[in-house]
């Protein structure tokens, strides 16, 4: 049986431009800008989603969420904190994401994730 976000307590969220999808999900690992720039992917918590599109994809029309299973990454994560702390540490990804661990692939919708 697939899990889905529901199934995974401490789910991690990455959110594209739905156009994107396709082409992260082609690779066996991806890797973005950032783990060059800054040693690491952003991720986010489920609560933390509507902060990271507001913040960062509010020009985004058509968002998608990559839902993540932890124990499935094979790269470390790290819980730290960010410059909100409101939101309580971020999970980062030191490492490629190995894409089996997407357990999920969701449209975003505000109305899911009403804190």
């Amino acid at each position: 049986m697939t899990k889905q976000a529901a199934d995974i307590p401490n789910a991690l969220y990455l959110m594209f431009a739905t156009q994107d999808i396709d082409a992260v999900l082609a690779q066996p690992h991806f890797a973005p800008p950032s783990l060059i720039s800054e040693g690491f992917i952003h991720a986010c918590l489920t609560h933390q989603v509507p902060y990271v599109v507001q913040r960062f994809y509010s020009a985004v029309p058509d968002i998608t969420l990559l839902i993540i299973d932890p124990k499935l990454v094979t790269a470390e994560i790290k819980y730290e904190s960010a410059s909100v702390s409101e939101y309580g540490d971020f999970p980062h990804i030191y490492g490629q994401l190995n894409t089996d661990a997407i357990i999920e692939v969701q449209q975003y919708s505000q109305d899911d994730f009403v804190v």
